[in-house]
């Protein structure tokens, strides 16, 4: 699996309940099925993940463990989910295929959560800006997008969407 492949997959996990207001309360096993790209200029593929969501007694943060597969493989991810003062979010994504950490933060609302990288993404030495957008629009799903753009261009690519259910259902 290349780079820019295990650092998506590492990104889809984050993950909510059926209202964002509901992150850090959220429990148990998830399914993820929905279509992946497996670079910046890759057509976007069917993907899956199955996840833990392991949350702390005061709703403040919440630890994600998983794996996430494509065509061309396999990725083991972890995330840790941080909440701060006036609906900010603040996240740390690590892959094992790249060892690498990504940050993240954004805002919390009753709707969505909105997280952007606090630096680029690096891959073969090419920078990538990255967001994520997490909307619940059923009681017992959501729906994650993840975008990318490259150093100096305008437009971003839609590179994740992946619709969430607790597992077995």
């Amino acid at each position: 699996m290349t780079r820019l492949a295990t650092i998506l997959t590492a990104l889809l996990p984050l993950a909510s309940p059926a209202t964002a207001t509901e992150l850090f309360a959220a429990a148990g096993d998830w399914a993820g099925e929905g279509r992946i790209a497996i670079g910046p200029a890759a057509p976007l593929e069917r993907g899956r993940c199955r996840i833990e969501i392991a949350p702390d007694p005061a709703g403040q943060d919440v630890s994600i463990t998983g794996r996430c597969a494509v065509a061309a493989g396999l990725s083991d991810i972890s995330l840790r989910l941080l909440r701060g003062q006036g609906g900010r979010v603040n996240a740390g994504i690590w892959s094992a295929a790249t060892g690498q950490i990504v940050q993240f933060a954004g805002t919390e609302t009753a709707e969505s959560i909105t997280l952007a990288a606090t630096a680029p993404v690096l891959l073969d030495g090419v920078g990538y800006e990255a967001r994520v957008e997490l909307v619940a629009p059923e009681a017992d799903g959501f729906t994650l997008r993840q975008l990318l753009r490259g150093e100096g261009e305008t437009a971003w690519r839609l590179v994740v969407d992946m619709a969430y259910r607790p597992a077995g259902r």
